[in-house]
């Protein structure tokens, strides 16, 4: 039945959160999760690797090693250029906005900036060439300033140390323009208005930027349903949550209702761990870096399993802390910061582990 599926959550959710999606038949992330793993192909969720992950990540937290300020990453976030609040608001829905698609064919130079003596890549280098720019006296984190910006002007804001170059240079300028122009138009220009009219929910956060930012629409259609990912839209809900410490105006009551942030890199560390195990074809596909379409079969059922299992890895957390009398909360967000930090950091380690390809805005 359509109606149990799609509404068992909503029905928990805000009240203008139920109204703006009473008859939109659509699967949110963790349903749509759920519904994909259930009849997935080719992806596979192994409960071993679920115990394995939840176990050693019980431990993490118990340690308190699995907490908002172990995420707050100082040395990349530009807490000492001065940014009021509200710009340091307004510069996270800009690194949001465009955080998609770094990744590069192997053989090929990485996408690369230098920031404090660290070379970072991918998304790092990216957040890095926004600080750069402010640093340069570029307001790039104003709605007023980057929803001008030209193609020349982004090559040139987003070089790299490299000959590689950050992937999609048109379509970032496109995103930034047509975010930029809808923030100007109808929130004053800055996102913390956007941010009030959440009123403190980080669904319903995801639910305004979805809809009113047609680039953060990340939805697929899967077996006959719309399964929606979201994943920058919560991961933008998230990064907000950690930013401000889960206080002010990073105070969101339901930041556990989210799911993780389903990329190409948080899968990767998943089938490392043996939580997701692939058939033989699609395996062969990704050694041969086969570039998927977004939307694609295997690709959706990549994201949807990974989302699946993470939510089985919260659950299990939650009981092997209870049984040991532990009360530290965990939720999605925290297991995907973690094992997208565990990609990062162990990057040579997981070379051998391939990971899907796909060149699209929303991951």
């Amino acid at each position: 039945m359509f109606f149990p599926r799609v509404y068992q959550s909503i029905v928990t959710q805000p009240v203008a959160l139920r109204r703006l999606h009473s008859f939109v038949k659509m699967l949110w992330p963790k349903e749509g999760g759920k519904f994909i793993s259930e009849r997935a192909k080719d992806v596979q969720v192994l409960p071993e690797g679920v115990e394995k992950v939840a176990v050693m990540l019980s431990e993490s937290v118990k340690k308190g090693d699995l907490n908002v300020k172990e995420f707050l990453q100082n040395d990349v976030l530009p807490v000492d250029k001065g940014l009021t609040e509200e710009e340091l608001l307004n510069w996270t829905f800009l690194v949001d906005t465009l955080n998609f698609n770094f990744w590069t064919p192997d053989g090929e130079p990485k996408y690369t900036v230098t920031d404090k003596g660290k070379k970072r890549t991918g998304y790092m280098a990216m957040v890095a060439a926004v600080n750069r720019a402010i640093d340069e006296g570029k307001k790039i984190y104003d709605a007023n300033y980057y929803s001008k910006l030209t193609l020349d002007d982004i090559k040139h804001i987003f070089r790299s140390d490299t000959e590689s170059t950050m992937p999609l240079f048109s379509e970032r300028v496109r995103v930034l323009g047509e975010v930029g122009k809808k923030l100007i138009e109808e929130y004053d220009g800055t996102f913390l208005n956007v941010l009030k009219k959440a009123d403190h929910s980080a669904l319903q956060l995801v639910e305004i930027v979805t809809s009113e930012f047609e680039c953060y629409r990340d939805v697929a259609k899967y077996e006959g349903e719309e399964v929606a990912m979201f994943k920058r839209a919560q991961i933008l809900a998230s990064d907000i949550w950690v930013l401000f410490r889960g206080k002010g105006l990073g105070a969101f009551t339901d930041i556990d209702n989210l799911t993780i942030f389903a990329d190409y890199r948080v899968p990767q560390a998943m089938v490392h761990f043996g939580v997701l195990k692939y058939s033989s074809s699609l395996e062969e596909k990704l050694k041969k870096q086969h570039v998927f379409q977004s939307g694609e079969r295997e690709e959706v059922e990549i994201r949807g399993c990974s989302i699946h299992a993470a939510e089985l890895i919260v659950e299990r957390i939650k009981e092997l802390l209870s049984q040991s009398g532990c009360s530290t909360p965990i939720n999605s967000a925290k297991v995907d910061f973690f094992l997208w930090d565990y990609r990062l950091t162990n990057a040579v380690a997981l070379e051998s582990v391939p990971y899907h390809r796909v060149r699209c805005i929303y991951y």
